[in-house]
């Protein structure tokens, strides 16, 4: 669970700009929607709202690119662009960016924090928040590196120490490259890391449908939401489903995406590798087991009224089928996995209608495990049965053109009352401000 993120001289954002999932003692409604997190409460769901340029979708980018660089273990292997700092303040622009991210896993809340231009990290902590304070598990400044003695597993080592800090480069991670590499000697910066590696997910707009084929193939609990889900959604598609063929290996031509994906399949055994652009444009997945190259290819299933069935590819249906398809994934990690998603333009090429019923079944299951922040500008969302007015959060950029955020509950909200239409009417900004149109001469 995500309880706070902070992002500071990145794109749109100025000074600290703080988002959180903290209830708030005004909003009492959606109770199944807290979750406790140690000495702490969150919120499972969170929506963002702005104009267009308001900066919200940059918020969405700087945890992404916080999730890429403790992926790619060094600022060398990820592309962070000149114009990343805030450029409407010379003292910005040579200043470093800095992220932070609170959040609850394993039974810690841990505190990240990295501040960092192209070319190094000029600073890096973690910590662990605790009910009176919070304790350090280690900080980098400059060059000096250091881990608190209190986290070295089998009792602190001087010698193994100042060998870390001779090992970490000033371009380099530290977190991924402890957390992966000495995960017996410190436990707890490896939890702290898999978070990152294996609960966060960023979805972007363009998100295609991933490895959903040989999970529809293997899970017979996500085959059967998947299925059931897809049906109420009145898409016409009445079944989806995946066709399995053994692959030819000796009639592979070399260099293909086909051959490519095999070569990658056979050195991760068992691991789905994703094959796009197939043939006739279907989605389709490789997988290597039992010493047999596997082709799972989605298929959707229509059957008209006389009970003919027919099979297409996925790329043959609607974007908005497809958009749906692969939030599939999502819907299933967040009901049955502690999972945190955050989504960026979450309605695209989907209607009103049937984005808002995701939504709600998200909100009104008592079960649901996982965490979704998202951005969008569907105002049909804006709907007390569906959100707490702390889970709605606006965008917006003050006179310096920074990007601001505040959420919903930061006015004063009946619960009667009908939030869409405020929103509408400018009462809560986040809206465009519209220059005259008859000036246009329309």
């Amino acid at each position: 669970m995500i309880l706070r993120l902070i992002v500071e001289n990145i794109a749109s954002f100025k000074n600290a700009v703080e988002f959180n999932t903290f209830p708030s003692s005004k909003s009492q409604s959606h109770n199944n929607h807290k979750v406790k997190c140690g000495h702490a409460t969150a919120l499972r769901l969170g929506a963002i709202y702005g104009a267009n340029g308001a900066g919200k979708s940059n918020l969405l980018a700087a945890i992404a690119l916080l999730k890429q660089m403790i992926m790619q273990e060094s600022l060398q292997k990820v592309a962070i662009g000149e114009n990343i700092s805030f450029k409407f303040d010379n003292a910005c622009i040579n200043a470093p960016s800095g992220i932070a991210v609170e959040y609850y896993y394993n039974k810690n809340i841990y505190y990240y924090h990295i501040e960092f231009d192209r070319e190094c990290v000029s600073l890096e902590e973690l910590y662990i928040s605790k009910t009176n304070k919070d304790e350090l598990v280690f900080k980098r400044d400059g060059e000096n590196f250091q881990i608190s003695k209190n986290y070295f597993q089998n009792g602190y080592n001087e010698q193994f120490a100042e060998g870390l800090q001779r090992l970490v480069r000033s371009d380099m991670i530290a977190l991924p490259f402890v957390g992966k590499l000495y995960a017996q000697e410190f436990p707890v910066i490896a939890s702290a890391y898999s978070w990152f590696a294996e609960k966060l997910q960023v979805v972007a707009p363009d998100a295609t449908t991933g490895f959903i084929p040989h999970f529809l193939d293997t899970d017979k609990e996500f085959e059967a939401l998947v299925n059931s889900t897809i049906q109420e959604m009145n898409t016409g598609i009445s079944q989806l489903k995946v066709n399995r063929e053994l692959v030819e290996e000796d009639k592979i031509i070399p260099g293909s995406m086909l051959y490519a994906a095999v070569n990658a399949a056979k050195q991760y055994p068992g691991v789905p590798q994703p094959l796009f652009g197939n043939r006739s444009g279907e989605v389709s997945n490789i997988i290597y087991d039992q010493g047999q190259v596997v082709l799972k290819t989605l298929v959707a299933i229509h059957t008209d009224n006389n009970g003919d069935i027919t099979e297409m590819p996925i790329t043959r249906e609607s974007d908005g089928t497809r958009r749906i398809i692969e939030y599939m994934p999502l819907l299933y990690a967040i009901t049955r996995q502690n999972a945190v998603y955050i989504v960026d333009e979450i309605e695209r090429s989907i209607h009103p209608i049937l984005i808002k019923e995701i939504i709600r079944k998200l909100s009104h299951g008592d079960g649901a495990k996982g965490q979704l922040i998202f951005t969008t500008h569907e105002s049909a969302l804006l709907d007390q049965d569906i959100f707490r007015p702390d889970e709605i959060w606006f965008a917006q950029k003050d006179t310096d053109q920074a990007t601001q955020l505040y959420p919903l509950s930061d006015f004063n909200i009946h619960k009667t009352a009908n939030i869409e239409n405020g929103y509408l009417n400018g009462r809560y900004g986040g809206i465009p401000f519209l220059s005259n149109l008859k000036d246009l001469h329309w």
